[in-house]
């Protein structure tokens, strides 16, 4: 079967449709480049990472799971899973599939020259097992992981709408934990509500952080309770149909101290100006610095918490890393979680994020009405 057949099969109109449409885009791609390299294929590898989802929609569940993909040059795909119960799941990617031991029983034999992804922007999967194996089968290889990140910085339309509709969930988790800080709430039972209701929205995984009190860490659940006139914070992340989500909010006191609204004045003051700043071409170091100019004029930049924000595709994260030290610029077509938080001992604590989308004409809030909007 094509892979134009392939992608018919599928009844249009679902998310799990548009996941199959956003891979096979892909691996014309990737077929085009391993054609410009001169391999005969390409090797494709992932433990809870996403290489392989990037290129199938197939995302490997468990702690202890990983997954496979052979491409050839010319002919169809194979696609291995570490457990044979697995199997089932991936028919709706419309690939033939099989249990493998390791990603090299996919490799035909005969094959001495491929391009090798095992990895992303932070993590490096080639293990040892896996060179060692190609070594023995005397298989040279091409490192792809450079050229993966940056064909993932721009994003298709099928992968914008499987990041909307993961951003959407999120908006929904968000709300699921109220409209303002409950005295007496625990943390944990907080992050259950959330994670309950995005899981029921069609999240594969989902984890909520949960900070509560004036200069409280964002972090795992811990049997915290609310108490009077205590915020909370939230980082919710997320995987839902190949697409990774990460947003955050603030739920402040029913009555709401100065130093509150303060503190989320702030934080939104300096998200407006990123995202005014993000354009097409625009150094990263000069958008960093557009927000570390608002929350200087608050009298908050040391307060200030992790960095601005990072690119959002199938994992996270993603180009471009909104740091001072880079020497990247802005690219349309990226998709980039910007949140800005403030950790004040004592004081001034808030963090509120979200997803925008760079245009042509800068960039926009890919949910308008999401809470961090």
């Amino acid at each position: 079967m094509t892979e134009d057949l392939m992608t018919a099969a599928f009844t249009p109109g679902t998310i799990d449709d548009t996941a199959v449409v956003a891979s096979t885009a892909r691996r014309t791609q990737l077929r085009e480049h391993l054609l410009r390299l001169d391999v005969q294929g390409a090797l494709v590898y992932s433990r809870r990472r996403s290489a392989v989802t990037w290129l199938t929609g197939y995302a490997p569940g468990f702690i202890s799971n990983s997954a496979a993909l052979w491409l050839p040059v010319d002919g169809p795909p194979a696609l291995g899973v570490e457990f044979p119960f697995e199997v089932e799941r991936t028919r709706r990617y419309g690939l033939n599939t099989l249990p493998m031991s390791s990603p090299l029983d996919l490799v035909p034999d005969g094959i001495d020259r491929i391009g090798l992804l095992a990895g992303d922007l932070v993590i490096d999967e080639r293990t040892p097992a896996l060179l060692d194996g190609l070594a023995s089968r005397l298989i040279r290889h091409v490192d792809l992981a450079a050229w993966a990140m940056e064909t993932r910085e721009r994003k298709t339309e099928p992968e914008l709408r499987l990041l909307t509709h993961a951003a959407r969930i999120g908006d929904l988790a968000l709300r699921a934990a109220g409209d303002t800080a409950v005295v007496g709430e625990r943390d944990y039972e907080i992050a259950a509500r959330v994670e309950a209701a995005a899981r029921a929205a069609g999240a594969l995984r989902c984890l909520c952080l949960v900070g509560i009190g004036d200069g409280a860490v964002i972090t795992e659940a811990s049997s915290v309770t609310v108490g009077r006139d205590q915020q909370v914070g939230l980082e919710v992340s997320l995987y839902a149909s190949g697409a990774f989500m990460h947003v955050n909010t603030t739920l402040l006191p029913a009555m709401p101290r100065p130093v509150d609204l303060r503190a989320v004045g702030a934080v939104r003051a300096a998200r407006a100006a990123l995202i005014d700043a993000l354009r097409p071409g625009r150094a990263v170091t000069a958008v960093v610095a557009a927000g570390d100019a608002v929350l200087d004029e608050h009298g908050l930049l040391e307060f200030k918490e992790y960095d601005f924000g990072h690119g959002l595709g199938c994992d996270t994260p993603e180009h471009p890393r909104l740091l001072h030290e880079t020497d990247r610029t802005i690219a349309a077509g990226a998709v980039v979680a910007v949140h800005v938080a403030v950790r004040r001992p004592g004081g001034e604590s808030a963090m509120i994020g979200g997803p925008v989308v760079i245009a042509e004409d800068g960039a926009h809030e890919l949910v308008p009405d999401a809470v961090w909007a």
